[in-house]
């Protein structure tokens, strides 16, 4: 039989919450209802623990039986918004609609589970969220509520049409945690703290230029043995990044910043959720050496560079865009990318996001130069391009 027992009044699990507590009401709807819902429909949390299994990393133990279903399950020093306890197992859920999640709370969560003997085979935990800008904290799987709508929608189309399931998921809508629309609340929400962010990023890079930054052309530049009165790293935002030049030679040249829009160099962010990437971009003129492209690009020291970046890049993810693409893209052959907001993570002052780029782009340009190749290369080819070629401009 599809229910087991309405052994609870939906009503009254939807008005247990505390009138005192001060959060938004719809976080507290969403858990009673939901866990309502799993807790007095066997086939349904049924589906639901088969569908958290295979998006988890690893399959979920004792899926044999049903858990129990248990809301705002209080424990020293936090409260769980819902647990799925199968007495040696356990999934812990954090549910966020808006809000982020409070400093280091999902660690809270993990200390207790790890010491709660009873649950011997282990725990997971999983956070729901409304948007996917606030998935933080490594959760062992994340969710948005638009996720659990689209999982609740397939259940009735192909299971049972069931109307308190369906009106479950019409209050998801009702609230912007349904289906995504072309003019998404994410976006809405998002737009005026976007229209600050280029603005922001350019004082931000203005001010890392002003640095030191001439060890990277007295290592590899092509003029390198001529004096050097000033600062190499020159600003630029066009071709949808923002950053800083920190090698204009274009044999090669290195840009060091925020890949805003990645439609011009066919390249999609590292992470989707978590918006631009923090990157080094390895450039080369095709157009004023292109003699010089065949002996560059198959020459041995570019081989050995491009392999020992892929396979110790480490925190950063290394793109190469020439020979592991369908489409080549030789003017901006090695990409090292990683999100913005990790290298923004924690700070809170201009001087501090000013000192994390000038961290990160030292950081990545030594990463680049680590294995000598790009110098060995440079202080082989350099020395012939300028005694028999004049750039044409």
């Amino acid at each position: 039989m599809e229910n087991r027992g309405l052994s609870d009044s939906l009503f009254s699990a939807l008005r247990k919450y505390p009138k005192s507590q001060e959060l938004d009401p719809i976080e507290n709807f969403l858990t009673e209802g939901f866990a309502w819902l799993l807790r007095n429909k066997e086939m349904l949390a049924r589906e639901f623990v088969d569908y958290l299994s295979l998006k988890l990393p690893e399959p979920l133990p004792l899926t044999h039986k049903l858990p129990e279903w248990k809301t705002q399950y209080t424990f020293p020093g936090g409260q769980i918004d819902m647990l799925a306890d199968w007495g040696q197992f356990a999934l812990i859920f954090e549910h966020k609609v808006w809000s982020n999640l409070s400093p280091e709370q999902l660690d809270r969560y993990r200390n207790y589970a790890k010491t709660n003997l009873k649950w011997s085979q282990g725990y997971k935990l999983i956070l729901i969220t409304g948007l996917t800008r606030q998935h933080e904290q490594n959760p062992d799987l994340a969710l948005t509520w638009s996720d659990i709508y689209k999982f609740l929608k397939h259940w009735l189309e192909t299971k049972s049409d069931d109307s308190l399931v369906r009106d479950f998921i019409d209050m998801l809508a009702e609230e912007n945690l349904g289906p995504v629309a072309p003019v998404s609340y994410e976006s809405i929400v998002s737009y005026f703290p976007a229209k600050s962010l280029q603005s922001n990023l350019k004082n931000i890079t203005l001010r890392a230029a002003e640095v030191d930054w001439r060890w990277v052309l007295e290592r590899i530049g092509f003029n390198k043995d001529a004096p050097i009165h000033s600062m190499p790293a020159k600003y630029q935002h066009q071709f949808g990044r923002l950053g800083l030049e920190i090698l204009d030679v274009s044999f090669p040249s290195i840009f060091v910043g925020t890949l805003l829009d990645g439609s011009d160099f066919k390249v999609q962010p590292s992470n989707l959720h978590l918006g631009p990437d923090f990157c080094l971009i390895l450039g080369f003129d095709i157009r004023k050496w292109k003699s010089f492209e065949s002996e560059f690009f198959h020459s041995d020291e570019y081989t050995k560079l491009r392999s020992r970046l892929k396979e110790s890049s480490r925190a950063w993810d290394f793109h190469d865009h020439r020979f592991d693409v369908a489409r080549s893209n030789p003017w901006h052959p090695l990409h090292l990318r990683k999100p913005l907001a990790e290298v923004l993570r924690g700070t809170i002052t201009f001087e501090e996001q000013v000192d994390r780029f000038i961290l990160h782009g030292r950081e990545v340009i030594k990463l680049l130069l680590a294995g000598g190749e790009l110098e060995a290369l440079t202080n082989r080819l350099h020395p012939i391009a300028k005694n028999s070629i004049s750039p044409v401009e």
